[in-house]
């Protein structure tokens, strides 16, 4: 079985739900279907609602997890919108987890115009069905706001020079590939590789797929909903890939903790240990945090 995607501290996820009733699990990004896999192989008696916004990798965990039968479902949806699509309560859910990162089979693949490092076109949509492309907020978003973008969600220092560039190239020619985009970052910052230094379109990009897919939005409000929608036990799992993420479930959780809902299963977050970067430097970025609702 190969699933293209090493399914980031899944170790400690299976520690984490060890601890529940494991019955039903939601994984709530189900990607290539790596951590469902271990969750069905680990805990024999329990189920799992596979939940993903990307057609291809339903289709995908759909053939990875085909031995399991039914005790896997698969949905398309986004884990937003969890609640108004199931109710957990009643399901009597032992677990969900969230790892919303992008999945290697993603970033290989050219055409969804993921990565940096491969050339392709400049969509990053998840959800295929969606509109507004990175093409689109390129060629067609006014200076101010570019600079909105790369800052707010790529953090990015040379926002402001960067989005100048992009006005002064598209008055000439029109962006299409990833590969143009990140030659036009590489001249913006005066890129020079060095080992251990992270590529500067890395941020850009981030930048761009958060927004265009929105992967932000309504994660503050999902976060208070899940004392609503959980039984008492019930366990929840974010992996978080960048600083903007982690800090919205960071806050989350512990409003949650304040006001007696949850209990943090571990006051601190996890990272991923150096077996793991070893196989996967991929990972490198991940931080763990967990609740029981109380």
């Amino acid at each position: 079985m190969n699933f293209l995607h090493y399914p980031v501290m899944n170790k400690e996820v299976l520690e984490i739900f060890q601890g529940s009733a494991k019955k039903l699990f939601v994984d709530c990004t189900v990607g290539a279907g790596g951590h469902s896999y271990h969750i069905l192989s680990v805990f024999p008696d329990a189920r799992v609602i596979a939940i993903d916004q990307d057609e291809d990798s339903i289709a995908l965990a759909r053939e990875n997890l085909k031995d399991f039968g039914r005790r896997v479902s698969f949905h398309l949806g986004s884990f937003c919108d969890l609640f108004e699509h199931f109710n957990c309560r009643q399901l009597a859910v032992s677990g969900i987890l969230v790892d919303p990162g992008i999945s290697t089979v993603q970033l290989k693949k050219s055409q969804r115009g993921f990565s940096h490092t491969v050339d392709g076109p400049l969509d990053m949509r998840k959800d295929r069905s969606m509109e507004l492309t990175a093409a689109d907020v390129l060629n067609s978003y006014p200076e101010e706001k570019l600079v909105e973008i790369f800052r707010r969600y790529g953090e990015c220092v040379e926002a402001g020079r960067l989005a100048k560039k992009i006005i002064e190239k598209r008055l000439f020619v029109r962006f299409q590939s990833t590969v143009q985009l990140r030659l036009l970052i590489e001249d913006v910052t005066h890129w020079r590789p060095r080992p251990g230094l992270l590529h500067p379109a890395a941020k850009v990009f981030q930048a761009l797929r958060i927004f265009i897919n929105h992967e932000l939005d309504g994660v503050e409000s999902w976060l208070e909903k899940i004392p609503l929608n959980l039984r008492a036990g019930g366990r929840v799992i974010f992996i978080t890939y960048h600083s903007l993420e982690d800090r919205l479930v960071k806050k989350g959780f512990q409003r949650l903790q304040l006001l007696k809902k949850v209990k943090l299963l571990r006051p601190f977050p996890s990272f991923p240990g150096a077996e793991e970067l070893a196989q996967n430097q991929a990972s490198r970025s991940a931080k763990i945090r967990a609740l029981e609702v109380a």
